[in-house]
């Protein structure tokens, strides 16, 4: 067992959540001169979790998340906090334009609804029911939703089979069916509550933005790194130093009679053992409900009911000359009623620059997702031929890849699905219970970099108030 005379702090997770919690906790901690420790178990060989980038032959590969909006505070802060605000990558404006493939064709989205009365996407009945939106009534009563329930009653069932099918596709590879409106697009929720309606929620959030254009889709403008998106967790690696601790799997968290928490990791040499005065679960919600097993068996099941969509992407490296597609947006998803194996393509280095060599172009596509649970049991060559077969019918491509890159999320992406919320309320009560245990990442506090950020700024200012409140201050 691993003691220490001074506080102690483990962070299980290594992922960007776990990272920016810890080193945001570090800096609250110094600020109050304490001498407690912070350290952080990661299962995994590496730091980051699904943030991954791999430079390939002149190629910035992304596993994970390949961008960030600019319109979180604190995903900001961290990056002015940690020197990172010159290697801040904004996409090309043409990023802007993103697509459907429908019946074998490349429709590009509007971003006002009334430009879907000139768009080809949906037939002219899809389009002037997405405009009678204006006059459905909204929905009063509390109950979960589903986004596809939604969908159909405010905007009819062409556009959710289509358009929302796609969206909740690019975003969380889930079942429009399956997944929670409140919990999943929470603002999009919260529109109809407060207006009464999408198009009623934009009118008013351009009045509040002084006559400004409004778009549908999110604000802030999206940004990479020069790097890749691996840079902050690099640079959190870095400055948290030893104290990452890779090659640790936490099985359990157990309460202790002399302190508050014990923390049993299975480490390369066998078990490890430490005592935490605040233990954070910054971990999918399967590994965070295997470690609250002991604590909190209300919990754990909660989380264990989180369902995990395996995800797997394959990016393709292309001289420009070999695809004639023009790529001239930032890429292009497809709705499940189309019947195709993948997901959708980005084009990253339309959307970038310095994401390809010059005079080649870069496809990012997705495969998996919950709806299609086979595609985590094909192999590494089975995902890219069929990937290249999909992509060289959308974007008529001639000869091989001259560089290509596999990366697999067998547990991917967290799906929230009805009845999330209520499980989150059951967490949160464990929480609340069990003073000094901390809770985040992105299975719990939204599946985006950004989320995870905030997050775990929020987290480490709460894990600080405790440790003050407790008296543990360190020597």
């Amino acid at each position: 067992m691993e003691a220490e005379s001074r506080a102690q702090v483990i962070v299980v997770g290594a992922g960007i959540a776990g990272l920016a919690t810890a080193y945001r906790i570090e800096e609250h901690l110094r600020a109050v001169g304490s001498a407690a420790q912070v350290r952080v178990l990661e299962a995994g060989a590496r730091p980051g979790g699904k943030v991954q980038t791999v430079i390939q032959d002149g190629f910035v590969f992304e596993g994970g998340p390949n961008g960030f909006l600019d319109n979180e505070p604190a995903t900001l802060r961290l990056i002015d906090d940690l020197g990172l605000h010159h290697e801040l990558l904004p996409s090309r404006e043409l990023a802007r334009r993103r697509f459907v493939i429908r019946n074998g064709r490349f429709h590009l989205l509007a971003t006002h609804p009334f430009k879907f009365l000139t768009s080809s996407v949906l037939s002219l009945r899809g389009r002037l029911r997405v405009v009678a939106e204006m006059w459905t009534r909204p929905r009063r009563d509390d109950a979960d939703e589903s986004v596809a329930a939604f969908g159909r009653r405010r905007l009819g069932r062409e556009f959710a089979d289509v358009l929302l099918d796609a969206l909740v596709s690019g975003i969380h590879a889930g079942d429009p069916d399956a997944l929670s409106l409140r919990a999943a697009f929470p603002k999009v929720h919260a529109l109809e509550r407060e207006h009464g309606g999408l198009i009623r929620g934009m009118r008013a959030r351009r009045k509040t933005a002084g006559g400004q254009k409004v778009e549908a889709g999110p604000s802030g403008v999206l940004h990479a790194f020069r790097g890749g998106m691996e840079t902050p967790v690099k640079a959190l690696a870095g400055k948290l130093g030893d104290r990452v601790m890779v090659r640790h799997s936490v099985q359990q968290v157990r309460s202790d009679g002399q302190r508050a928490f014990t923390v049993v990791a299975s480490g390369p040499d066998g078990e490890a053992t430490f005592e935490a005065d605040a233990v954070v679960l910054a971990t999918p919600a399967p590994a965070t409900a295997g470690a609250l097993g002991s604590l909190d068996p209300d919990a754990a099941a909660a989380l264990a009911d989180v369902p995990i969509a395996g995800v797997h992407v394959v990016c393709q490296g292309y001289r420009r000359d070999q695809v004639h597609h023009p790529l001239d947006g930032f890429g292009a998803l497809i709705p499940h009623v189309e019947g195709r194996p993948i997901l959708g393509t980005l084009w990253s280095a339309a959307a970038f620059d310095g994401y390809a060599p010059d005079s080649h172009v870069q496809l990012r596509t997705l495969v998996g997702g919950s709806r299609n649970p086979g595609a985590s049991d094909l192999d590494d060559d089975a995902l890219v031929d069929l990937v290249r077969r999909e992509t060289r019918r959308d974007y008529g491509i001639t000869g091989d890849a001259v560089a290509t890159r596999v990366f697999r999320w067998p547990r991917g992406i967290p799906q929230y699905t009805v009845g999330h919320l209520g499980r989150m309320t059951r967490v949160r009560a464990a929480t609340d219970r069990l003073r000094g245990l901390f809770v985040t990442g992105n299975s719990v506090c939204g599946i985006s970099f950004n989320h995870c950020v905030a997050d775990a700024e929020r987290t480490a200012l709460a894990v600080a108030v405790h440790l003050e409140k407790s008296g543990v201050r360190g020597p």
